[in-house]
C-alpha cells in the first residue's frame, strides 16, 4: 500500500514514538529491578516494616527514659528536701544542747 508522503512520515513519527517509549520502558524496567535488588530478598515493604518497627522502639526508649528521668528528679527532690530538713534539725538540736552531745 502506499501512503502520501505527509501519511508516510506521520506513520514513521508514531512508529519512532512507540520504539524511543518502548526503549524508556525497558530502562524505567532495568531501574526499578536494580533499586528492588538494594532490598533484602527484593521486598521493600519489609524493609519499610523494618525501619518503621526500629523507629517505634526508639520512640518507646526514649518515652520510657523520659519518665525515668521525670521520676528520678521527683524522688531526687524530695530525698533533697528530706536532707535540708534532716540538716535543720540537727542545727536546732545542736544550738538547744549548745553545742553539747
Amino acid at each position: 500500500m502506499h501512503y502520501s508522503p505527509e501519511t508516510q512520515a506521520i506513520l514513521d513519527a508514531i512508529r519512532r514514538t512507540r520504539h524511543d517509549t518502548d526503549v524508556r520502558l525497558d530502562r524505567l524496567a532495568d531501574e526499578v529491578a536494580s533499586i528492588r535488588s538494594g532490598f533484602p530478598d527484593g521486598d521493600p515493604d519489609s524493609h519499610r516494616r523494618y525501619h518503621e518497627s526500629i523507629i517505634e522502639w526508639r520512640e518507646l526508649r526514649n518515652k520510657m527514659v523520659r519518665e525515668a528521668l521525670t521520676h528520678a528528679a521527683k524522688v531526687g527532690f524530695w530525698a533533697a528536701g528530706a536532707w535540708i530538713l534532716y540538716a535543720i534539725w540537727l542545727a536546732i538540736k545542736l544550738s538547744f544542747l549548745d553545742g553539747k552531745p
